[in-house]
């Protein structure tokens, strides 16, 4: 064996945050191999992003690329654009910019360039030949010298030297001179080179170009370039001739030459030679030559040209007065350019200012500023404004805290609030202890030490949660079956495995075997089985199993038989205990009064028989309605007359439509069964209390009508106005009024205290609590006092005030803010939507979206967040009134239907959000619906009853939907409203919290939970009436079902439209609603050939854009190739186009009449055995079912799935389906209420626990795999 073998384990460390590993085999030897068993990433010290050191206390320097750095010394490993070093705490050297400071400048002028961006300073530019912000471009073809700024002129338009602008051969073109053909010709020469003179124009001048003269010719020439001499007739030279005459005249100033012709204009008073014309005083301004007859140079003006405009811009001025033609080059001003620019001005003219520089001061040329830039700019001529995240002298300063790092350029106050974690004007003051979160709104009050990170709420690593609570952030009350510290301690040993999630005591008593408060003791070797309350009977004393009482090796003592050793051989046997009797004392006698009776038959012993509800000679029948009994109709309201009347309706005014009881809630497998005994007063009440544990009695289904049928029970609730409600009557008063029948009780009136008594109305009422002590609102110091918020108040059974509120109206928004500021609320449960069908329901009052402002009165609401969830929104809202700031948490419940009550689960979920999310919790709880009555007087029931529940070992909803009706009208509303206190109640106490945050999820998930879980959805299952399968059984349809035991419930199966000749509506699938508004999943078997068209009217009628065949495709079904097509009486399906595997086709749907086409894309899994019950990987199953998510997730479209009796392996998928959604909304994982979401449409699915097990598997494989960081990116998940 070679030695030279690498080690079979091998450890990396690695310092920095990364989201991949990369295995490399390098081989030398094409026969060695190398099998990568496993990779492990442990992570020892995880520090979030951007943070180092020990306990993670330090921030990474501000200059490391992407803000990550290593963990251990907080070294960089790379840097931002413009730095360098370990720290990346050094600028770029001269030359060098870009990350790392890996690229070079050479080409700007003295290598200055911007030692992020490489752009070369706009004073300095570019080194001859190149040009650009950051000099990386060549001059053009005819361009040349610093910034390609000058033109070339060589003949021909022939290429120049781009550096130094020289032309081959030196030749320039016409009007051009010098060796780099940049000088204009001088005067009197023109044309390539300049080689030509102009010597016959009139003051030698001429143009540069073509050499035409300006002025015209001299004596005796004329042409364009005076090139042709005058002639006489005879041939002769004028000239010549002239100059042989002589003439004998006076001399005239100014003139000279033959016959005086000529003039010296141009000469210094006009006095010159009167022979050659040569100035005797010089030239006047503008000329200069011995006889003045030459024009100033550029660049030159006055007598003799004598003086130069050098600040002209082109150095071009007036040669008479040397005012500047284009104005004065930069840094100077005035009509000659001779005035420096004032402090603070600078370029062409003075015409810039430099405002922004420091003390305004700056270079008067280019304008960079001398002692830098004011706040909240940059540059050389603090002409930049601060980047995002940058402020201050030079944006020299960052804003890294503030949300979205977006603050004030100039002093850094935070644009839209702080990042979470951080509070103050800029975001620099971390939370207190205790607080985190955005704006440090949100409390950690159960980590330990109520100690927690100041950003994301994770409670310390050693310090963990208080007892009772688990999960990253402590939020998450310990699940079924454990308690204590991090829930760390489990109740094996409980009835139930239940038990208080804080001290582990069992709830329901002990399991067989065991006894004590935690049922942590076992039963004693004499004793066994339920609270240890049997004794052993085994041969020579041996002890029994401490929970069946079996003995070693099946030998019972003397006189004893059975598997237990418990039947006496001679019928001698102890006397049953108290509450029990019969064979083996099992058979128990509850129901008398203090559990006594004959231990024989039953029969009850106690002086007066039966406890209340209970009648029989063993007190097991309950009690009978009595005869005559109406019951009120469905949807009506209660009333305590059995005329029929129609009732008030505060959410219904406008039309007597009643509700009707949502379907889905009627299928509970386990309805409340409860005998509503003879109650008219207080001191009787105790005969409707009831067990939390008993709310679950019967496994019949119970009609709603069943809960409030008797007349004593009627007579109880006070219906309508019963009292005095002037002040609400009045008409002043009215426009504060919702709706124009409910009016508050003058009696429990709540009076605001305001200036003016006859203003002190408001539609609210005290309530009493569950102790019937008043209720009261807590007031605050010298509180703003307002009129006409429509309020109505309630204290908390366990001492907060909790207000019920109607949805604000347009004229009291102002109010109802009032109310929340007054009373210091910071909590507010909405229970209606603003619209429902086409009536408003509630006035929006809060701002339209995140980071948007809206002045309410004397308040400014700003929203700094918003979340939506699938049954609910959350939004957080800073609440600003003379200049104090507090949050308010508005928790919006989005699926109460309206005219019907809601889903129980989605409302108790719900309600376990609202108490389990943090908030400062300083005040009271508002909740509106729309009328303040119904809903509200439902939410009220859930919140009071649940607690009083637990604190009591009972509830009574008749008496708390009466002591509500004594001070405000109408509490819960509808039959339909009160019997869903009881389904919701029975969720509340029966079902336990199964969302698992999606951080905590790989940690909390064991084999004892699934267990647990599935045990549980196996008790929820629902038992459906037989009559609701009525479609499936029609004789037309039996010859449609694949299997006749698997048919669709009625009332939601999809009915077909467009359906052929020979069909009907019906088809064999079911309708399952998604979490996402407007999606449907509709699940069906595979197509029988009778039934191919059905599937396309489904597919077509529902305009689903997505087919997921979970079976192998059949070309019955599907065409095999794109030459294949097929047709029924209404549609021609054809195939488009499939990827190489065959797993995802493309087919088109076309409509014959409507000659419409849809395209549909099939997705095929191929990876499941026939005769398995579930996929053959956990991994291709995960990665299927989010490929077809990621697919459609930005379509609003219903899918269907397909397999081969349209639910065996359906089930598996649509839960996946609907877990993957929940998840991406929720942020969290709850595959128990998917399951039953999935069941109350077909019972059938996830029929065993192999299956129900698959699904938390493949959730594992999807989030190990992922090693995504946990709490949206800022922990690294530990994974294998």
């Amino acid at each position: 064996m070679s030695t030279n073998n690498p080690t079979i384990i091998q450890n990396k460390t690695c310092d920095w945050t990364g989201r991949y590993i990369v295995y490399y085999n390098k081989r030398d030897d094409l026969k060695a191999f190398v099998e990568l068993c496993e990779v492990e990433v442990l992570v020892s010290m995880c520090c979030y992003v951007g943070r180092y050191g020990s306990q993670c206390k330090s921030r990474c320097p501000v200059n490391c690329n992407n803000g990550t750095c290593s963990i251990w010394d907080g070294s960089c490993a790379s840097c931002k654009e413009g730095f360098k070093g370990d720290r990346c705490d050094q600028v770029c050297d001269k030359g060098t910019y870009g990350i790392n400071c890996s690229t070079s400048c050479t080409n700007c002028k003295n290598q200055s360039c911007d030692h992020r961006t490489g752009e070369c300073p706009t004073e300095a530019g570019c080194k001859a030949g190149f040009h650009g912000s950051k000099c990386s471009k060549g001059c053009s073809a005819n361009t040349y010298s610093e910034n390609c700024q000058l033109q070339c002129h060589c003949l021909n338009g022939i290429t120049c030297n781009d550096v130094n602008g020289q032309c081959p051969d030196g030749l320039c073109d016409p009007g051009w001179r010098s060796n780099t053909c940049s000088q204009k010709c001088e005067v009197g020469t023109y044309g390539p080179n300049c080689q030509n003179t102009c010597d016959n124009c009139k003051y030698t001048e001429c143009n540069q170009f073509n050499g035409t003269c300006t002025h015209g010719c001299s004596a005796g020439w004329k042409g364009p370039k005076c090139e042709i001499s005058i002639e006489d007739k005879n041939g002769m030279s004028l000239i010549r001739e002239f100059c042989n005459i002589k003439l004998l005249i006076q001399d005239v100033k100014g003139t000279y030459g033959p016959n005086c012709q000529d003039t010296c204009d141009n000469c210094k008073d006009t006095e010159c030679n009167q022979f050659n014309g040569t100035c005797t005083d010089g030239c006047s301004a503008g000329w200069k030559g011995s006889k003045c007859d030459m024009r100033c140079k550029n660049g030159t003006y006055g007598p003799n040209c004598q003086d130069t405009c050098d600040n002209c811009q082109e150095t071009e001025c007036n040669q008479f007065n040397g005012t500047c033609t284009h104005g004065c080059s930069a840094g100077w001003k005035g009509p000659k350019c001779e005035i420096r620019c004032e402090n603070g001005t600078y370029g062409p003219n003075c015409q810039d200012t430099c405002d922004n520089c420091k003390d305004t001061e700056c270079n008067q040329f280019n304008g960079t500023c001398t002692d830098g830039c004011s706040a909240g700019l940059k540059g050389s001529k603090c002409d930049m404004k601060c980047e995002n995240g940058t402020y201050g002298p030079n944006c020299q300063d960052t804003c890294d805290n503030c949300k979205e790092t977006e603050c004030n350029e100039f002093n850094g106050t935070c644009t839209d609030g702080c990042s979470a974690g951080w509070k103050g004007p800029k975001c620099e003051i971390t939370c207190d202890k205790g607080t985190y979160g955005i704006n440090c709104s949100m409390s950690c009050s159960n980590c330990r030490n109520q100690s927690c990170d100041h950003r994301t709420g994770i409670c310390p690593i050693d310090g963990g949660c208080k007892v009772g609570y688990q999960g990253l952030k402590c939020i998450t009350a310990c699940y079924y079956g454990t308690y204590g510290t991090n829930c760390q301690e489990t109740c094996d040993n409980c009835k139930d495995t239940e038990c208080n999630q804080f001290n582990g005591t069992c709830t329901h008593g002990c399991s067989a075997g065991w006894m004590g408060p935690k049922c942590a003791i076992s039963c004693s070797a004499e004793t066994y089985g339920e609270n240890c309350r049997y004794e052993c009977h085994c041969f020579d004393g041996k002890p029994c199993d401490n929970r069946n009482g079996r003995c070693p090796d099946g030998l019972c003592c003397a006189g004893w038989q059975s598997n237990s050793c418990n039947q006496s051989k001679c019928r001698i046997s102890i006397a049953c205990g108290k509450g029990t009797y019969g064979i083996n004392c099992s058979e128990s006698c509850r129901n008398c009064i203090n559990e006594s009776c004959d231990h024989f038959d039953g029969r009850c012993l106690t002086e007066g028989g039966c406890k209340a509800g209970y009648q029989g000679s063993k007190c097991s029948e309950g009690m009978k309605r009595a005869n005559g009994t109406r019951k009120p109709r469905r949807g009506t309201q209660f009333s305590n007359d059995l005329t029929g009347n129609p009732a008030y309706s505060n959410d219904t005014f406008e039309s007597p439509q009643y509700a009707q009881v949502d379907k889905e809630n009627q299928m509970s497998s386990k309805g409340i069964m409860v005998e509503l005994g003879n109650v008219s007063t207080s001191e009787d009440s105790d005969t409707n209390d009831i067990r939390p544990d008993n709310l679950y009695l019967n496994t019949e289904s119970t009609d709603a009508d069943n809960l409030y049928s008797n007349t004593e029970a009627k007579n109880m609730l006070p219906k309508g106005l019963k009292f005095p409600h002037s002040e609400g009557e009045r008409e002043e008063n009215s426009k504060k009024n919702r709706y124009l029948t409910t009016f508050p009780y003058d009696h429990s009136r709540v009076q605001l205290d305001t200036y003016d008594a006859n203003t002190d109305y408001i539609n609210a009422n005290y309530i009493k609590n569950y102790s019937k002590d008043k209720a009261y609102i807590a007031t605050q110091d010298n509180p703003i006092k307002r009129v006409g918020y429509e309020a109505n108040i309630v204290e908390h059974i366990f001492g907060n005030t909790l207000f019920i509120s109607i949805g604000p109206k347009k004229n009291t928004l102002s109010d109802f803010w009032q109310m929340i500021w007054q009373e210091n609320v910071d909590t507010i449960i909405m229970v209606t939507n603003l619209m429902e069908g086409d009536k408003k329901k509630c006035d929006q009052y809060w701002p339209e979206s995140t980071h948007k402002k809206v002045v309410i009165g004397e308040f400014t609401l700003k929203m700094l967040e918003e979340r939506e969830n699938t049954v609910y929104i959350y939004r957080c809202i800073q609440l600003t009134c003379e200049h104090t700031d507090r949050i308010v948490h508005q928790f919006h419940f989005t699926k109460w239907p309206d005219h019907d009550v809601p889903d129980k689960t989605n409302l108790v979920n719900f309600y376990r959000k609202v108490k389990s999310s943090p908030s400062n919790g300083s005040g009271p709880m508002v909740v509106h619906c729309s009328a303040g009555v119904g809903r509200t007087g439902t939410f009220l029931a859930l919140d009071a009853l649940y607690k009083h529940g637990n604190a009591t070992g009972f509830v009574n909803i008749m008496e708390y939907t009466h002591m509500m009706r004594q001070d405000r009208m109408n509490m819960i509303q509808t039959v339909e409203q009160y019997a869903t206190v009881y389904d919701i109640l029975v969720e509340a106490f029966i079902v336990p919290q199964s969302a698992i945050p999606k951080q905590d999820f790989l940690n909390m998930l064991d084999s004892r939970l699934i267990e647990r879980e599935y045990q549980k959805l196996q008790d929820l299952k629902p038992v459906i009436d037989a009559n609701k399968f009525q479609a499936g059984k029609l004789k037309e349809n039996v010859p449609k079902n694949a299997v006749q035991n698997l048919l669709p419930h009625d009332d939601y199966r999809p009915y077909l439209m467009s359906y052929g000749r020979s069909s009907n509506d019906y088809i064999n699938a079911v309708k399952i609603q998604s979490f996402r508004e407007g999606r449907n999943i509709f699940v069906t078997q595979y197509p029988l050939q009778n039934t191919i068209g059905d599937l396309w009217s489904l597919v077509y009628d529902n305009d689903c854009r997505t087919i997921v065949i979970l079976d192998e495709l059949s070309e019955d079904v599907i065409p095999s190739s794109t030459s294949h097509r097929f047709s029924n009486d209404n549609f021609i399906i054809s195939r488009i186009s499939s990827n190489a595997l065959q797993d995802k086709v493309t087919i088109s749907l076309r409509h014959k009449n409507k000659k419409e086409e849809r395209p549909i894309t099939v997705f095929v899994y191929n990876d499941w055995e026939d005769t398995n019950m579930i996929p053959n990987s956990t991994k291709t199953m995960i990665d299927f079912t989010e490929e077809i998510s990621r697919t459609t997730r930005e379509d609003n479209e219903s899918k269907i799935v397909i397999c081969r009796d349209g639910c065996t392996r359906c089930g598996i998928y649509v839960t996946l389906d609907l877990v993957l959604e929940k998840m991406e909304i929720d942020e969290e994982i709850d595959i128990l209420q998917v399951a039953r979401r999935i069941q109350t449409r077909r019972p059938q699915f996830l029929s065993n626990i192999e299956q129900f097990e698959f699904c938390y598997c493949a959730l594992k494989e999807l989030l190990s795999s992922q090693a995504v960081y946990a709490n949206s990116g800022n922990l690294l998940s530990v994974y294998r």
